[in-house]
């Protein structure tokens, strides 16, 4: 990492710009605006910036239940749209950056921002696979430029992956994290770079899986679905893979299970799938999925799955804006 040069300070960051209004950037709005800033938005489609306004009230009311200070309908007078990245830039404290997953054009969309963004203010980039080495290589002030992913729906799911590239400095991580922290983000520092970060890794991970197993004909997509809703899931919402791996091992802890384990663990680890994406086998998973759905349509889907979101932060008290929960461990 480089030496920064002199950051914007966080309490100076009211405007915030995004680039890119589809379903991550719209969720970053929705967050913005209740947390008491003003947004600047540029979509290069003039059809995605006028869904703005409906996908943040969409989001309101999911944000509201666990926000009880939030007005009644979101700003969005606080919300003003420019014709251009460089207009963008001109009137932005910072850009949260959420164009296509495309190197090519993410190149091009952070490389204007840095010319056009005044030296002291953070580049940040939503992107989900996308190394931020390779996005800073055209920056000429490459040290601002620091991935903060966030994890669908952005609105609701605290997480957020930060991380810089080569040429990030230490100072820019560490004003992103506390930008995400005022948004009600519970950011991870990743220590690495890597191809995907790591939801994207972990959670592709099974995808493979689940989709070799159910292209094998080893199991239904509802008994897959099923086996982590009603078993891995259950655990992992309370607990890591490696917590709980360690728990299995008893009182002597992950030590012990792989002394006795180890070795079949990586029996297991060798018969994992690498399926393709073939048509036969995406013929699979899409009537899989089509019995998944029961009916409904995605966006039914996508709006019990928010509701039952919510619960299960307030019912863990885990988000940072609900106050006055013990800590799990500490709290006995």
């Amino acid at each position: 990492m480089t030496v920064a040069r002199d950051l914007l300070p966080l309490d100076a960051i009211r405007v915030v710009g995004l680039a890119g209004l589809g379903s991550v950037g719209s969720a970053w709005a929705a967050l913005l605006l209740a947390s008491g800033y003003d947004v600047v938005a540029y979509d290069y489609d003039p059809t995605v910036a006028r869904s703005l306004d409906s996908a943040v009230r969409a989001a309101w009311p999911v944000l509201s239940s666990l926000r009880s200070d939030l007005p009644t309908k979101p700003p969005m007078e606080k919300v003003r749209f420019v014709g251009s990245l460089e207009a963008l830039a001109a009137g932005s404290d910072a850009i949260q950056e959420n164009v296509a997953e495309s190197l090519e054009i993410k190149r091009e969309v952070m490389s204007r921002i840095d010319a056009a963004l005044p030296s002291d203010r953070l580049i940040l980039s939503s992107s989900g696979g996308v190394p931020p080495s390779r996005l800073q290589e055209f920056c000429r002030h490459p040290e601002r430029v620091v991935l903060g992913h966030p994890f669908h729906p952005a609105y609701v799911i605290p997480l957020v992956e930060v991380v810089g590239g080569q040429r990030t400095s230490s100072e820019a991580v560490d004003l992103a994290i506390a930008f995400y922290q005022t948004l009600g983000k519970r950011p991870i520092r990743l220590r690495k770079e890597m191809v995907g970060h790591l939801t994207n890794r972990l959670q592709f991970a099974m995808l493979r899986e689940a989709i070799y197993c159910l292209s094998e004909g080893m199991a239904s997509a509802d008994d897959i679905d099923s086996a982590v809703r009603w078993g891995l899931g259950l655990r992992w919402a309370l607990l890591g893979p490696l917590m709980t791996f360690n728990l299995a091992g008893g009182s002597a802890g992950i030590e012990q299970l792989i002394a006795r384990f180890g070795s079949d663990v990586e029996t297991w680890w060798d018969a994992l799938g690498a399926p393709r994406l073939t048509p036969d086998v995406c013929a699979k998973l899409y009537e899989g999925v089509r019995e998944l759905r029961h009916g409904k349509s995605n966006d039914q889907w996508g709006q019990w799955r928010d509701g039952e979101l919510i619960e299960l932060l307030k019912f863990r008290g885990e988000h940072p804006y609900l106050a006055d929960v013990l800590d799990p461990v500490e709290g006995t």
